[in-house]
Order: C-alpha cells, then sequence, then structure tokens
C-alpha cells in the first residue's frame, strides 16, 4: 500500500505517518466511490498531548494518499485539546463522522470530554456541528469513541466506552430517532462480562459479519495470564458474538471474550463496510508501555512513531470463531523455504512446511516454531527485556507479511494473529 507524495520513505503494506505520533484509526468508510481512512494524529510532537484527524483516501484500497486533516481543535471547552477516536456514517449523500473531544486544564490534565458531530459533502472538508448531548450522570470524564449505526427498525443507535464513577469499564448506548436527538438508554450489556471490564471499556463497535453480530472493544486494567497466554500487553482487544435487541438497546452475549491478535502491539480496530458487502477491518500497531513508546527507535531517527495494521477482511466461522484475513488486494505472497533462511526481509511469504523452523526479524526479535507452538520472541528496545508471544494451533501453512518494523502472521485458514513490532 504505497502512499503517494511522502515526504519520508514508506514501508510497502503499511500506513504510517509522515511525522508525529499516529494512534486508532477512525471514521473508517466508503463514501462516493473512495475508501477513507481517518486516524488520531498528533503531527506536533510524538506524544499524546494533542490529536487531530489526519486522512488517508484511495480508489482501490491499494495506493493512498493523505489529504488535509479533517478535524483539528478549535471548540473552546468542547475539543480545545483534541479529536479523539470515533466513526463515520452515511446519510442522505453526506458523510457525518462521530467524535470525542477532549478538554485540558492550565496543567496539561484531562479534565472533559464532549461527544461531538460534524459533517461534510465531499468527504474532505468537515463542519462541526457541536454536542451531541450532555455527559451521562454517574460516569467519569472517561467515556470516549462513539459508533453509530442504524438498525433495522429505522432507529439510529450510539455507543460509547465509559468508565463508572466507582472505576468500572462499561458500553453505554444512546438512541434516536431523528439522527439528532439522542436518548441515553444505559448499559448495552448490563451485568455481562464482569471478568473483562477492567477500569475502562475503549472503542466499541458492534458489527454483523456473516449474519453474525459481533461486539469488540478493548478492556483497560485486565490482570496478565501467562499461564494461559492471554491479556499479556499493558491493553488488549477482544470481541463476543451475540445478539441486539433494538427494543431494550441491549446486547445478550453468547460467547466467551477472545482477544482479536495474540501479538505486541495490536488495539482499538475499528471496521468499514465495502461496497461488496466486505467487513474490512484496520487496527492500531502502536499499544505498549510509556517507558516503551517513548524509546521506539523511530522517534529519534526519523521523528514518528505508530503504525496501522495492513487492513483485514473479517469472517466468522460456524462455531463462531473470528476469521481475519489481509484483503486480496493487496496480497501477493511467495512461497518461502524458511528453513533455508536466517533473517526475513521486507515481503509476503506462506511458509508451508510441517517442521520446526527459527528465523531472524532484523537483530532483535526471533520467530520460530516448535511443534505446534509458534513464538515471536523480542528483546524490548527500552530495557532489553526479552519477551515472548506465542500461539497454538495449525501452522502447516502460515502467511507472512513483513515491513521493515512491523510483522504481521496468520495462519492458514486466519483463526489467529499476530502483530508486532521490531527495529
Amino acid at each position: 500500500m504505497l502512499v503517494t507524495n511522502d515526504t519520508i520513505a514508506f514501508e510497502k503494506y503499511h500506513l504510517y505517518p509522515t511525522k508525529g505520533l499516529l494512534n486508532d484509526p477512525n471514521g473508517l468508510v466508503f463514501f462516493k466511490g473512495q475508501y477513507h481512512v481517518f486516524y488520531q494524529w498528533n503531527p506536533k510532537a510524538c506524544d499524546h498531548k494533542y490529536k487531530e484527524w489526519g486522512h488517508f483516501i484511495s480508489d482501490d484500497l491499494k495506493i493512498w494518499r493523505r489529504v488535509e486533516s479533517a478535524l483539528k481543535p478549535s471548540l473552546e471547552n468542547l475539543d480545545s485539546a483534541g479529536i479523539y477516536s470515533g466513526a463515520a456514517f452515511v446519510k442522505d449523500d453526506r458523510l457525518y463522522v462521530f467524535y470525542t473531544g477532549n478538554v485540558r486544564d492550565a496543567a496539561g490534565h484531562s479534565v472533559k470530554s464532549s461527544q461531538m458531530w460534524a459533517v461534510s459533502d465531499d468527504g474532505i472538508h468537515f463542519e462541526k456541528l457541536g454536542e451531541l448531548f450532555p455527559h451521562p450522570a454517574g460516569f467519569t470524564k472517561d467515556v470516549r469513541d462513539p459508533m453509530v449505526w442504524q438498525g433495522d427498525n429505522g432507529h439510529y443507535f450510539l455507543i460509547l466506552g465509559a468508565q463508572h464513577d466507582n472505576q468500572v469499564g462499561d458500553i453505554i448506548i444512546y438512541e434516536s430517532v431523528d439522527f439528532k436527538n439522542w436518548t441515553f438508554k444505559g448499559s448495552l450489556i448490563g451485568d455481562q462480562l464482569r471478568d473483562v471490564r477492567g477500569y475502562m471499556l475503549e472503542c466499541p463497535g458492534l458489527i454483523t459479519v456473516d449474519g453474525k453480530q459481533i461486539l469488540m472493544f478493548s478492556p483497560q486494567g485486565l490482570a496478565p495470564d501467562h499461564v494461559h497466554h492471554r491479556y499479556e500487553n499493558i491493553h488488549n482487544t477482544g470481541y463476543v458474538i451475540g445478539t441486539f435487541d433494538e427494543t431494550t438497546a441491549r446486547f445478550q452475549v453468547e460467547t466467551d471474550f477472545e482477544e482479536v491478535d495474540q501479538g505486541f502491539e495490536f488495539y482499538a480496530p475499528q471496521t468499514m463496510n465495502a461496497p461488496d458487502g466486505r467487513r474490512i477491518m484496520w487496527g492500531w500497531a502502536g499499544m505498549m508501555t510509556p517507558e516503551r513508546e517513548a524509546a521506539v527507535p523511530t522517534i529519534a531517527t526519523a521523528d514518528w512513531v505508530h503504525v496501522l495494521t495492513v487492513p483485514r477482511a473479517l469472517h466468522v466461522t460456524a462455531d463462531n470463531r473470528l476469521v481475519q484475513q489481509p484483503i486480496q488486494e493487496i496480497l501477493a505472497p511467495t512461497v518461502l523455504d524458511i528453513q533455508s533462511l536466517y533473517h526475513l526481509t521486507v515481503g509476503q511469504y506462506r511458509v508451508q512446511t510441517d517442521a520446526d523452523w527459527s528465523v531472524a526479524l532484523g537483530d532483535h526479535a526471533t520467530l520460530k516454531r516448535v511443534g505446534q507452538t509458534l513464538y515471536f520472541e523480542r528483546q524490548q528496545w527500552e530495557d532489553h527485556r526479552l519477551d515472548t508471544r506465542q500461539m497454538t494451533g495449525n501452522l502447516d501453512e502460515l502467511l507472512l507479511i513483513v515491513d521493515n518494523d512491523v510483522i504481521e502472521v496468520y495462519t492458514e485458514d486466519g483463526l489467529q494473529v499476530m502483530t508486532g513490532r521490531y527495529f
């Protein structure tokens, strides 16, 4: 996915910033014949003190170009300190975006969040429409990341990640019959999922894939389970499958919570509906501790940090497992005799073998198979500690997408994915 008119040399398959910090993908949408990927961006520094919505556009999901930022802070006491995550919705041939506005005090501390919206006729230039509704009672300032859809009953629904006053995460929901006036309906999930709420739930998305309804979200504060190799990153993203009742505005969970990606950095995914019916997802490959983030080598060498994953087409199996596969538009893998290699270079590869193997990624990371377990071992750049992520299953055919500082590993059928940075 080469990006045109870049000021730095970009890798082949992923979307990067020219400078500063990139994080969550936002407002993914197909509008008036073009694909739009907005993203949280701080062009001023490689930190999180400021955010606007950067903007990529593509005609074919392969070649991307940058256009001017879609939204910047401008409204006192509403979004003056940042345009935070949100989603897009097409209505009456106009593109509406929903986002969270952030406000900071004189000391730089975040003190307020507001749910906002804006509209565009061309997908490039946006008019801000103001605040959607008052902040809900019983919740801290940490209410954010709106996602909007229209139900079968014609009503509109909006969900948000939230933190109760007692520091427990939740997903809350609003309903509207006219797309303008919104009624608070309470918790989307009620008393369910108590073991994966943490102290905050971010970036919720309720989508339909292959006739199944998927609720995806990113909990913060889950204790790592090193025995079963779950929740080992600072924050994690997962999904459940169930049924949304439009009458009660509640989601009935029918499966256990499963992580989307078994690697190091995946977080805050968002999806779009392509015109051919595919549901396509991008994620952020950048969730890490503040110490690790500050030490990312590209900050010192090129004044930028973080990257989006490649776009992944989603499917659901008959037994309710999520399948992720790189979209066909960008796939051109070669069959790789991995046992004859020592280093992996930039490219796309299919590995077809039932034997064990090991291969280096740069000078400080290794990908290796031992039996039916694949290990991604990495010497962390901030403290040189060796850390490992792993996935177990059928590894006789893998797909590897390798860029200069990020790798994505897919099992044969996309049932498991592992994403990680390396330098």
